[in-house]
C-alpha cells in the first residue's frame, strides 16, 4: 500500500473516531493470524483478539500451528478480569467483532455485556453446522438472535457463500452481509517455478490429494465409493488426517479393492500440507458440510486446482474452471464424474499452477481483505 493510500484511509478512520477493534473469539487460529496480523500492521490504532482458550491440544494434533502474533495483543477472556476489562472499552471509539457468540459461552458474555452501550459491534462467523437433529434449534436461535439484536450490529462479516446464506436466512439485513473468508499469506509461484520440471511419480499417476479429519462431515467415505467408479489404474488418492472414522474408511477402501490406489498418510504438520498439495494434480474437499474449508484456500494459492462440494464455505472462491469444480453436496455421482474429467484433463501444467496461484493470492491475499475491512469501518 502507497503512503498516500493510507493517509487517506487513517484520515477517514479519524474522522469515524475508530482507535481500537477488539475481536471476541474462540480460540486463537492460525487461519485468523494473517488477516489480524495484516490489519494491526495498518490500522492505526490497537487490535485485540480476546480468546477463551489457546489453540485446543486437539487442533494440534491435527496439525494445526500455533499462532505468532507479533501486532496483535491477545488477551485471554478465561480470566474473568481481563474479559471485564475489554468489555469496558464500550464507547463510539472502540469497535467489537464477535465470532462462535452461538455456541461460546465467554465470547456470548462479551457481546450481553456490550450491547446496551455505545460500543460498536460486528459479527465474523461461518455458518454452524446444521444436521438434522439440531439445525433447526441453531436456526431458531439465530433467528432470535437476529430479531433481537440485528440493528446493533454495523456489518456481519459471513465466512463463504453458506455463512451469507445462513445469516440472510435467519433474518440480517442483506445490506449489512458481508462475503469474507480466511486468507492464507503463501506468495504466488516464483517465476524460477516455471523453468523447473515439475516431478511426477514413476508410474505417471493423476494424484488427488484430501487433508482433513476422518469424520462423517467430511465426506471421505463419499470420495472413496466416488474412486470405486474410476479406472482400476491412471491415478492415485492420498489422504491426509485421522480421525474417528479411519477404520472404517480403510475397510471400505479395501472392500472396493483401492488398497494400492488410496493411501492413508496419517496427520502432518499444517505447513507440510502446502507441499503436498503443491505436487499434487487436484485437492478434493468431499464434506456434506464445511464453513469454509482451508483446504481449497492453500491448494489454489500453490496453483492447484480442486474438487468441493457446494456446501463448503470456500466454494466462493472456485471461480472458474482452471480453479476447479464445484459439486452438489452428498453425492457420490457427481463427485465421480469430477473426478473423472480431471483425469481426462490430465497432469497440471506448470503454466496452469502459476495462473491459478496469481488469480487465488490476488483474491485471498490478507492486504486486500483488509483493504476491504478498513473501508468498511470508515464507513461505519
Amino acid at each position: 500500500m502507497n503512503a498516500s493510500v493510507h493517509l487517506a484511509r487513517s484520515a477517514r478512520l479519524h474522522d469515524a473516531s475508530i482507535s481500537r477493534i477488539v475481536f471476541w473469539q474462540p480460540i486463537v487460529s492460525p487461519h485468523q493470524e494473517a488477516f489480524l496480523e495484516s490489519l494491526a500492521h495498518q490500522f492505526a490504532g490497537e487490535v485485540i483478539l480476546g480468546v477463551e482458550q489457546d489453540l485446543p491440544a486437539e487442533r494440534r494434533t491435527q496439525g494445526w500451528r500455533q499462532p505468532s502474533h507479533k501486532n496483535v495483543r491477545v488477551v485471554d477472556i478465561s480470566i474473568p478480569a481481563n474479559h471485564t476489562a475489554l468489555a469496558a472499552h464500550a464507547t463510539a471509539a472502540t469497535l467489537h467483532v464477535f465470532s462462535g457468540f452461538f455456541s461460546h459461552p465467554l465470547v456470548w458474555a462479551g457481546f450481553r455485556r456490550l450491547a446496551p452501550s455505545q460500543a460498536r459491534l460486528a459479527i465474523m462467523s461461518e455458518a454452524p453446522e446444521q444436521t438434522f437433529l439440531n439445525g433447526w434449534l441453531k436456526r431458531l436461535r439465530g433467528k432470535v438472535l437476529a430479531a433481537c439484536w440485528a440493528r446493533r450490529f454495523v456489518f456481519v462479516l459471513a465466512i463463504g457463500g453458506v455463512g451469507c446464506e445462513f445469516f440472510e436466512r435467519i433474518g440480517f439485513p442483506k445490506e449489512k452481509i458481508v462475503p469474507f473468508g480466511y486468507y492464507v499469506d503463501v506468495p504466488p509461484l516464483a517465476a524460477a517455478a516455471l523453468n523447473r520440471p515439475t516431478v511426477r511419480p514413476p508410474d505417471g499417476d493423476i494424484r488427488f490429494v484430501s487433508a482433513g479429519q476422518l469424520i462423517h462431515r467430511k465426506g471421505i467415505d463419499l470420495l472413496v465409493k466416488a474412486c470405486g467408479t474410476l479406472p482400476t489404474s491412471g491415478w492415485r488418492l492420498d489422504l491426509y488426517g485421522d480421525g474417528p472414522e479411519r477404520n472404517a474408511l480403510e475397510r471400505l477402501v479395501g472392500q472396493l479393492r483401492l488398497t494400492k490406489r488410496v493411501m492413508f498418510h496419517g496427520v502432518i504438520p499444517s505447513d507440510a500440507v502446502l507441499t503436498v498439495l503443491s505436487e499434487a494434480d487436484c485437492a478434493v474437499l468431499p464434506s456434506r458440510f464445511d464453513g469454509w474449508g482451508m483446504l481449497v484456500s492453500e491448494s489454489l494459492a500453490v496453483g492447484t486446482p480442486v474438487i468441493c462440494t457446494e456446501a463448503c464455505g470456500a466454494a466462493a472462491i472456485v471461480t472458474e474452471e482452471r480453479s476447479g469444480t464445484v459439486a452438489p453436496a452428498g453425492r457420490v455421482a457427481s463427485l465421480a464424474a469430477a473426478l473423472a474429467n480431471t483425469m481426462a484433463k490430465g497432469p497440471v501444467a506448470i503454466e496452469t499452477r502459476a495462473v491459478v496461484s496469481e488469480s487465488a493470492v490476488l483474491q485471498a491475499a490478507p492486504a486486500r481483505a483488509v483493504s476491504r475491512f478498513l473501508e468498511m469501518l470508515a464507513g461505519t
